[in-house]
């Protein structure tokens, strides 16, 4: 018996697989499909490596073998809250792995009043960063500006958050903007990346 091992090249006379394609391919619709829809099922992830040998290797993401999924998203119950304020709640979510974003937050179960100074003014929500040992974890501060629990009450905030893998996310860095006073403190970023805008 003899068995033969080759190496076929499309457009290329240095194949670098069994099949090397220097090229574009080209499938049929029911097989790759060129719409966006929701998925109401798992499915792939597929992307084109740079950093492999030879470049361009494709990668499968398979969802339903994860247990973390490209974007997620979850709910925080926080009880017993004095004062309407929460100050670098860890959510054990490392700032190496993951982009975090508060998408929703309701405080209830306890009046507020204004401060003694009159003024009262919208909540705020802000992710912050908390260092445990040698980990560096998103963190969440949340409070009503200028308001307070009436006689101290104690609340319950709600939380909803998007989680996207890190590696799923391209980082554009870090780009200028400005406010006016003249244009009553308003603003717009003035190096807005190409493809963004």
């Amino acid at each position: 018996m003899i068995n033969f091992k080759a190496q076929v090249g499309i457009n290329t006379s240095n194949p670098q697989g069994t099949l090397d394609v220097n090229g574009r391919t080209l499938g049929d619709s029911y097989l790759i499909d060129g719409v966006n829809s929701i998925s109401t099922d798992n499915y792939y992830l597929l992307t084109r490596s740079t950093d492999t040998t030879p470049v361009g290797k494709v990668k499968k993401l398979d969802v339903s073998l994860r247990n973390v999924a490209p974007v997620n998203m979850y709910n925080i119950t926080i009880q017993n809250v004095q004062q309407d304020e929460v100050v670098n709640l860890n959510t054990n979510l490392e700032t190496g792995k993951y982009v975090v974003a508060i998408v929703g937050a309701v405080f209830s179960g306890a009046a507020l009043n204004r401060n003694s100074d009159g003024s009262f003014g919208a909540y705020y929500n802000e992710i912050t960063k908390v260092t445990v040992g040698s980990n560096t974890y998103h963190a969440i501060n949340l409070d009503f500006k200028g308001g307070e629990t009436t006689s101290l009450q104690k609340g319950t905030w709600n939380l909803s958050l998007v989680v996207y893998e890190k590696v799923l996310v391209k980082d554009w860095g870090n780009y200028a903007g400005s406010v006016s006073s003249a244009s009553s403190y308003k603003g717009a970023s003035t190096t807005t990346p190409a493809g963004l805008q």
